[in-house]
């Protein structure tokens, strides 16, 4: 049975007009109205939602979308489904579900309720928390389509993953890792190297100890890598360019550098006839095929138990929300932030 409507819900917004926000980062919780799901989505009663720095991105002006104020926050989540709109017919009022991000629509989860259109809507992994089962779609879909799709990563092969110890690096070294690449991982000091090396790093470098470059050829024994995940980008760009093989290609999937600048001369890719790649998981999941593809991929792989469960650096209420924020802003996490409602 669907559970009885209710007219007002808490969400997180963030307001730079931000009555009632004492924290300077803009971002207050207001009551608004509950969503009625449209044809083709279901309503869901959000149990937990993980942060993502593309809300950093989109806080900063600095995302390739825009949106208007008070902006809605919140990409995946785990949840009981509320109701189900016209046409839905995977789903059903009770089920628990995760969201796969979906940026095209009012599919903010950082609210009481969402709404998820049917084809972003997966079961909720058998046995697995609502702050696992709201921390996964992102980090594990956002290496899928690079590494598998877009610049196929074969046994063998060398990738760099940067900022590995949030929790779109740990999905990403987890990814090359099933695909049978050898992973390098970065962190800014080695505080992280052992925890990466848990994770499956194959190796580390220490961004403010080591000449990257130099670090990074060591390890592959002068080959260079032929696959870097970057969501650093700016000025650290230049910093690995050089470490590319022949044929590499390093794609720009985030901006934890604080700058959407990048500057290095064009010859450290010519030489290699290397490439540089603007990617965002969002251009891959708004075609129908492409995100079938992507959640079969995932989904068969945590049934057999080569992609486990993602690593939760640390849980907070909607009321600490802002302090979870800061967290991440801070670069101090160990896998996924998440948030409860």
């Amino acid at each position: 049975m669907p559970e009885a409507p209710r007219q007002a819900m808490r969400a997180l917004v963030y307001d730079r007009a931000g009555e009632g926000d004492e924290s300077g980062l803009g971002l207050v919780i207001r009551d608004l109205d509950v969503p009625e799901p449209g044809p083709g989505e279901a309503s869901i009663r959000v149990s937990a939602y993980g942060l993502n720095q593309a809300d950093i991105l989109l806080m900063n002006n600095r995302h390739y979308t825009r949106s208007d104020l008070p902006m809605r926050l919140g990409y995946e989540s785990s949840g009981i489904v509320a109701a189900v709109g016209s046409g839905v017919t995977r789903f059903k009022a009770g089920d628990r579900v995760s969201t796969v991000p979906n940026i095209d629509g009012p599919y903010s989860c950082a609210n009481e309720y969402a709404l998820a259109r049917e084809e972003f809507t997966t079961p909720w992994p058998e046995g697995w928390s609502a702050a696992e089962a709201a921390g996964f779609w992102m980090q594990y879909l956002t290496a899928y389509y690079p590494m598998k799709e877009i610049f196929p990563v074969a046994a063998g092969d060398w990738v760099l993953i940067t900022a590995a110890s949030g929790g779109t690096g740990l999905g990403a070294i987890r990814i090359a890792k099933t695909l049978g690449a050898r992973v390098i991982a970065t962190t800014r000091t080695s505080a992280k190297r052992d925890f990466l090396m848990e994770q499956g790093a194959d190796a580390t470098v220490a961004t403010a100890e080591e000449d990257v470059t130099a670090a990074i050829m060591s390890i592959t024994g002068g080959e260079g890598v032929r696959l870097i995940s970057d969501g650093v980008g700016g000025g650290f760009v230049a910093e690995y360019v050089n470490a590319l093989a022949f044929n590499g290609i390093a794609y720009v999937h985030g901006g934890l550098s604080g700058t959407n600048d990048v500057s290095f001369p064009i010859l450290s890719l010519v030489h290699r006839r290397a490439g540089l790649y603007g990617y965002s998981l969002i251009n891959e999941v708004r075609d129908p095929e492409s995100l079938r593809r992507g959640i079969a991929f995932v989904t068969e792989r945590i049934a057999d138990g080569r992609l486990g469960r993602p690593v939760i650096d640390r849980v907070y209420p909607l009321e600490e929300a802002v302090a979870a924020y800061e967290r991440m802003k801070a670069g101090l996490q160990r896998g996924k932030i998440v948030v409860t409602l």
